[in-house]
């Protein structure tokens, strides 16, 4: 989330990127201190918490450096169909920063604490009245793995044109390993609204909404680093109520 950010958590939507992963070891560079790994590829399209983040094909890359105390440094970085700043512009970047800390205790459980910030193309800031709020925002994640399955809780930190501080995200994820190389991806996902900040940009009525659930698919091709992915996501509500689309979303990666 190897650790992972979780984004918008955030070099594939979170199944694929964590499922993909079992493969980067096989290329990672290792150094007496710790392992460089990254990737790249692209998405059909870039689906975050059950919200379109591209409904075109995104381009995605990611870098990270694993010490062997547990730290980890990384980028994680995706084009958008939008610009938060400019509602006529119809392209964007994201770029994530992170990280992380991790350990094992015991052979079946792990943990990990991750603090992640998120810069958009162009940064600035988004007006409405008397009221303005930054396209940056910073969150602090917390997660657990046992076996095959991983628990997660992030809470945005500072206000954002995109959110509250105080909102909360819960995820629960399986992995499981098929025949023939496949593996087999599930999570679900759901938010804990602060509607206690709410201006003229940000407003709420849920305050508890399920955002997605996915299940999917995902392979490594001819024993190589690259995996081809395949998820349908059932979209749930967002803030205001309001349904998100289901989605099918083809994923292709290379990892170095």
């Amino acid at each position: 989330m190897t650790i992972f950010s979780f984004k918008n958590m955030m070099a594939l939507p979170l199944l694929c990127f964590v499922s993909t992963s079992i493969y980067a070891e096989n290329t990672a560079l290792v150094t007496s201190n710790g392992i460089l790994s990254g990737d790249f590829g692209a998405v059909s399209k870039y689906i975050y918490r059950g919200g379109v983040e591209n409904d075109d094909v995104a381009f995605q890359a990611a870098l990270e450096y694993a010490h062997k105390s547990g730290v980890s440094v990384g980028y994680w970085g995706s084009t958008l169909d939008y610009d938060a700043t400019d509602e006529n512009r119809t392209h964007g970047f994201e770029h994530d920063l992170y990280i992380a800390y991790g350990d094992e205790i015991n052979a079946d459980l792990s943990y990990n604490l991750q603090a992640t910030a998120y810069i958009y193309q162009h940064g600035g800031t988004v007006y409405a009245d008397a009221h303005k709020r930054k396209t940056t925002a910073f969150d602090v994640l917390g997660e657990l793995a046992y076996k095959e399955f991983t628990f997660a809780a992030s809470v945005l930190l500072a206000d954002a044109s995109f959110g509250n501080a105080g909102d909360m995200y819960l995820s629960a994820a399986y992995n499981h390993p098929l025949p023939k190389n496949f593996i087999l991806n599930a999570s679900v996902g759901g938010s804990v609204y602060n509607s206690g900040r709410d201006d003229e940009i940000v407003q709420t009525t849920k305050d508890f909404a399920f955002n997605e659930a996915r299940i999917g698919l995902s392979k490594s091709l001819a024993e190589s680093s690259v995996v081809a992915s395949l998820d349908y996501i059932l979209g749930g509500e967002d803030r205001l109520g309001e349904d998100f689309d289901n989605h099918v979303v083809f994923g292709l990666n290379y990892h170095f």
